[in-house]
């Protein structure tokens, strides 16, 4: 008996008997085939570009965990790195401070202080610190992001002054300058980063731009989304409140807040297209069946359910919905890479040269599902239809 269900579903289908029919399920077809590609190309560059930005916050700036802490212990940092799960601790510092060259030019920036070795000890650092020229610096050295040093007109080699506020009281505090020779430039594919960031030695930093509330430990997990709880673990670790360890999401709230809300906002707007051509489907499927009130009063007088024949153009709709999600994923992958290859931006006007596309599987299955879904629901409430064939009535008048 599937099996025959199975012939009927494919027989209305494709059968030219009726031209109409075959008309709405290609029409569905194609509408579903091309949501499913706009929302995986949509969201692809979307997710390039909000991935790009978050990954280079994670591992740059914010890191996974951040504890706080004006004099972090050695035996803290130790008992830090023996916890499962964590690839990498640092010991940093963060502060303020104006910084201004030989060229005339000055901006405010933020100073990060790192430990030596901070690039071969973390390298999620060291894969998204693009080095443009130069390196890491050294003692009485600093590094400029390259936004920083293009608008400060710095040139390697060249001389850095850093003026910071520093005193034991906020009513001692008193301007202090440092000078620095420019040891290199770096990208991190952030610009807000790039246009802000100074970075040297943590000694230096110590020495005359932070002080101890501008300490901070950095953390980096193997699974960043675990973050959350892996807060708790570090804080048992160390015996320290756990108020103390912030994760990414919650230091980055609002940036992360507001992102998640475009892309919400998006896969609505775009998922419509699912609504529109679920509903057009649903309205061919019952006139398919009364189309076919003839064929379907005879199977019923024959024995056959009205569950079972229902379920004949809910499989009609399974086929057109499974066909459109895999090729419309297809598809939209294909364009996905496309559009990643394409050099649309030109270096020398847009900070980023190429469009960042990138695929979330998570987020492939959740499209590929809602056009299935849309199409099989669709298909079985129309196929209520059936219920409203009486056998007697139809082969009365047939």
């Amino acid at each position: 008996m599937n099996a025959a269900l199975g012939f009927l579903a494919s027989r209305y289908l494709v059968s030219r008997r009726k031209h109409r029919g075959m008309g709405s399920s290609v029409s569905s077809f194609v509408g579903l085939s091309a949501g499913v590609v706009v929302l995986n190309s949509v969201l692809s560059v979307m997710n390039g570009f909000q991935l790009t930005y978050i990954e280079s916050l994670m591992e740059v700036s914010s890191s996974h965990i951040r504890w706080s802490t004006a004099a972090p212990h050695q035996e803290a940092l130790r008992a830090l790195e023996g916890v499962p799960g964590v690839v990498a601790v640092l010991d940093e510092t963060e502060s303020q401070s104006l910084v201004s060259t030989e060229a005339g030019g000055e901006r405010g920036a933020v100073v990060r202080g790192f430990p030596p070795g901070a690039l071969t000890r973390d390298r999620g650092l060291a894969a998204h610190l693009d080095w443009e020229s130069g390196g890491m610096p050294q003692m009485g050295e600093v590094a400029l992001g390259s936004a920083l040093a293009h608008t400060l007109g710095a040139y390697l080699g060249g001389t850095v002054r850093l003026t910071a506020l520093t005193g034991a009281g906020f009513s001692l505090l008193a301007p202090t300058t440092l000078e620095y020779r420019l040891a290199g430039t770096f990208s991190t594919g952030y610009y807000d980063l790039d246009a802000t960031w100074v970075i040297l030695p943590l000694a230096e930093a110590l020495a005359g731009l932070a002080g101890p509330q501008d300490r901070l430990v950095a953390i980096k997990l193997k699974h960043p989304e675990d973050a959350s709880w892996m807060r708790i673990k570090l804080a048992e670790a160390t015996g320290r409140p756990p108020g103390e360890f912030r994760s990414w999401d919650e230091f980055n709230s609002a940036f992360y807040g507001a992102l998640r809300t475009e892309k919400t906002s998006m896969m609505v707007l775009v998922g419509l297209i699912f609504l529109v051509v679920g509903a057009n489907l649903y309205f061919s499927q019952k006139r398919a069946v009364l189309e076919h009130r003839e064929d379907l009063a005879l199977l019923r007088a024959t024995g056959t359910s009205a569950s079972r024949l229902r379920l004949v153009f809910t499989l009609e709709g399974l086929t057109v919905g499974t066909s459109a999600a895999v090729v419309g994923t297809l598809a939209g992958w294909a364009l996905s890479l496309a559009l990643g290859s394409l050099g649309l931006f030109s270096s020398e006007a847009f900070y980023i040269p190429a469009v960042p596309a990138r695929m979330v599987v998570d987020e492939v299955l959740a499209i590929a599902v809602a056009c299935i879904a849309s199409a099989t629901v669709a298909a079985g409430l129309a196929s209520a239809q059936v219920l409203r064939v009486a056998p007697g009535e139809v082969l009365k008048h047939a």
